[in-house]
C-alpha cells in the first residue's frame, strides 16, 4: 500500500524517468532503463521513501513532504546505506580487495507542496544536524538533500520540463481553490480527478487508479488540515505565554489571539509579544497592526 499520489506516480518507470530528465536537462526516452529500487528485507524503498529508481550509474531518491522536514538528509542516508548493503550483497563485492569499488552516486530530492511558506529551492545539509560545530567544513561526511517547491505557479521551469510534475501541482491546486470556495473534500477530490481527465491531465493515471488516488488524498487532505490547525494552535499558544510574563492577559484579548486563523498574523503577533513592554503596549501595537493590514 502507497502512502499518497506521489508515491502511486513514482511506480511508474516513464514518470520516474519525466521527472529525472526534468532535473538533469537529461533526455532519456525509455522507460526501461528506469530501475525501481527495492530491498529484499521485505520493504520497498519505493513506499518508505516516495521514489527510488537506478538510472545512467545514479541512485535517486526521491520523496514527497507537504510539512518541512530538516531531518531529510539523514533519512535519506540510512535509506542509501540499506541500498548499498543489498548491492554489495546482490554482486558479491568483495570489501577487502585491493580494487577500488565503485559504488552508484545518490541523489537526494523532497519535493515540497505544503501550504506553509517554503523557498523555491533550497539545500538540506547532514552537517547542520551533527552535535558539534567546531571543525565545521572538515566533517567526515556530508550529505545534501535538494528541496524543491512544487506548489502550482512556484518552480516554473520545472512544471514545464516534467508533465508529471505540472500534472500534479494543477490537481493539487484544483482540490485546494475548490476547498476554499467552500467544496467538501470529497467533493473537491473527486470534481479535480474528473477535470484532469478532461483536460488530458495524466489521464491514464487517473482512470485506471481512480479509487486509490481518491482514497490517499482525502487522507492527505485530512491529515493537512489537522496539521494547519495544530500549528495555529501552537503559536497563538507562545503568544499568549509571552504575555503572561507581562501580567494577566483580559479574556478579550486572549479571545481574539484564539480566534485568529491567519499563521502569518499570528507571527506577527508572536513578534510583537517578544517585544512588548507591558500587555498595553503590545494591544496599542496590535491595533496599529490592524490598521496597516
Amino acid at each position: 500500500m502507497v502512502s499518497d499520489m506521489f508515491s502511486m506516480l513514482m511506480q511508474y518507470p516513464e514518470y520516474a524517468l519525466d521527472i529525472y530528465n526534468a532535473l538533469n536537462g537529461s533526455h532519456y526516452e525509455d522507460p526501461r532503463l528506469v530501475e525501481i529500487v527495492t530491498l529484499k528485507n521485505g520493504i520497498s524503498l519505493t513506499v518508505r521513501n516516495d521514489g527510488s529508481f537506478f538510472i545512467g550509474g545514479v541512485v535517486n531518491f526521491y520523496e514527497h513532504q507537504s510539512t518541512h522536514n530538516p531531518n531529510m538528509p539523514l533519512r535519506f542516508t540510512i535509506y542509501y546505506l540499506e541500498y548499498l548493503k543489498q548491492w554489495i550483497k546482490d554482486y558479491k563485492i568483495n570489501l577487502y580487495g585491493k580494487k577500488r569499488i565503485r559504488i552508484p552516486t545518490p541523489h537526494f530530492v523532497v519535493f515540497y507542496n505544503g501550504i506553509v511558506k517554503r523557498p523555491d529551492y533550497e539545500v538540506v545539509k547532514l552537517s547542520a544536524s551533527f552535535c558539534s560545530s567546531e571543525q565545521a567544513g572538515e566533517e567526515a561526511i556530508e550529505v545534501r538533500c535538494k528541496v524543491y517547491n512544487i506548489n502550482y505557479g512556484r518552480n516554473p521551469w520545472l512544471a514545464e520540463s516534467s508533465r508529471v510534475i505540472d500534472g500534479y501541482g494543477i490537481f493539487i491546486n484544483k482540490i485546494r481553490n475548490d476547498i476554499d470556495k467552500g467544496m467538501e473534500l470529497k467533493e473537491a477530490i473527486d470534481n479535480a480527478i474528473n477535470d484532469c481527465i478532461k483536460a488530458n491531465i495524466l489521464r491514464e493515471f487517473f482512470i485506471e487508479r481512480r479509487d486509490e488516488v481518491r482514497r490517499v488524498t482525502e487522507l492527505d487532505f485530512t491529515w493537512e488540515k489537522q496539521e494547519e490547525l495544530n500549528r495555529i494552535e501552537h503559536k497563538a499558544d507562545a503568544v499568549c505565554e509571552l504575555l503572561e510574563d507581562l501580567g494577566e492577559i483580559p479574556q478579550e484579548l486572549q479571545d481574539e489571539i484564539y480566534a485568529e486563523r491567519d499563521l502569518e498574523v499570528l507571527s506577527k503577533m508572536l513578534k510583537l509579544a517578544a517585544k512588548a513592554k507591558s500587555i498595553e503596549d503590545f494591544q496599542a501595537k496590535l491595533e496599529e497592526m490592524k490598521c496597516r493590514m
